[in-house]
């Protein structure tokens, strides 16, 4: 009896033991679970869009995130996105101004929270790994959840194990138990000067950590102020 115990459990190790899920949102549910047992992630991912490599690395910890943005795989980031949890930044490499987006104040007066919050969350890619049962898309309004399933619930994407789920709204994602986000998310839509042309953007997850960040890294670098336009033109007037 105790060699088949031993037998068993060598067998659970190799295989690994999966549970199935029935639909989506069971499953959601579980991962939702697992993200709110995460202190932080810092992620790194490829995005291909339009024909465009983009590699992005952020850091995401409660109602802050920052995201840096390269074009040359990671080796240096030309630009930043800070959301500080009310307002949002933009940053050059070597810029003296994180510059204010008016937009959210502008929406503000016309939109609810929830929508507002959504075009926050647009501004930064990689959400779309982290939440990646409710990204909004063109046909989100009048998706059918029967639509929603499972292709393959055993699949290895970018070297780490994850369930296939389509949409049915023109996207794909695939999502890793052990972190609760996608690894692999492929959006698809008709090009809007060529209904006849599908559009495919691919975000893939290179790498993800999630010990905690320190506050820190929602900080402005040192010698970067916040300004908006009105700003950076009166300074601009008095260097002349």
């Amino acid at each position: 009896m105790k060699k088949v115990f031993l037998v068993f459990g060598a067998l659970v190790l190799l295989t690994g033991c999966t549970k199935n899920y029935n639909t989506v949102d069971e499953y959601n549910t579980a991962m939702d679970a697992v993200k709110s047992k995460v202190p932080a992630y810092t992620a790194e991912a490829t995005q291909e869009v339009y024909g465009a490599d983009l590699y992005y690395r952020t850091y995401i910890k409660g109602d802050k995130w920052k995201l840096e943005a390269s074009m040359n795989g990671g080796k240096s980031y030309i630009t930043t996105v800070l959301y500080d949890g009310s307002d949002l930044w933009t940053y050059s490499a070597h810029s003296v101004y994180a510059v204010k987006n008016p937009a959210v104040e502008m929406l503000g007066r016309h939109m609810n929270p929830d929508d507002i919050k959504n075009f926050i969350d647009m501004q930064n890619p990689v959400l779309s790994l982290i939440n990646w049962r409710h990204v909004l898309t063109d046909k989100s309004s009048a998706l059918d959840e029967d639509d929603v399933k499972f292709v393959n619930q055993k699949v290895t994407m970018n070297g780490f194990d994850c369930r296939m789920i389509d949409f049915g709204d023109g996207r794909e994602a695939c999502i890793n138990d052990n972190y609760g986000i996608a690894v692999y998310h492929k959006f698809s839509a008709p090009n809007l000067g060529n209904q006849s042309e599908i559009l495919e953007t691919t975000l893939n997850l290179v790498k993800v950590d999630t010990s905690d960040i320190p506050d820190s890294v929602f900080e402005f670098p040192a010698g970067v102020k916040k300004a908006d336009m009105d700003t950076m033109l009166n300074d601009l007037k008095k260097m002349w």
